[in-house]
């Protein structure tokens, strides 16, 4: 049991490299994090665009700042954040979260 337990660490810290965004954790992440800010408030309109990694193997998604923006019927963009998830670097979830008006 004990070499299952070491062995899942390692492999998760030597795939964690391959699929790695932003703050990581080796076992699990679960951040947001700032992108981008201007001097105005916050917008009253929420846009989120995501890309997903598998095993560091596939990549897929749109998750451009354009992209979130559309989506949110944005125009005027205020602030940028990216939110991120990853299990043990086999996962990986990213998501653009745009404000504006």
């Amino acid at each position: 049991m004990k070499k299952l337990i070491l062995l899942t660490l390692v492999v998760g810290i030597m795939a964690s490299g391959c699929a790695a965004v932003g703050m990581n954790g080796v076992l699990y992440t679960g951040v947001t994090e700032p992108v981008n800010a201007t001097s105005n408030s916050r917008g009253s309109k929420t846009g989120e665009a995501s890309c997903t990694n598998v095993l560091g193997l596939v990549a897929v998604g749109d998750c451009s700042i354009d992209a979130a923006a559309r989506k949110g019927g944005i125009n005027n963009i205020k602030t940028v954040d990216q939110k991120s998830t990853s299990v043990l670097g086999l996962f990986v979830k990213q998501t653009t979260v745009v404000t504006g008006d």
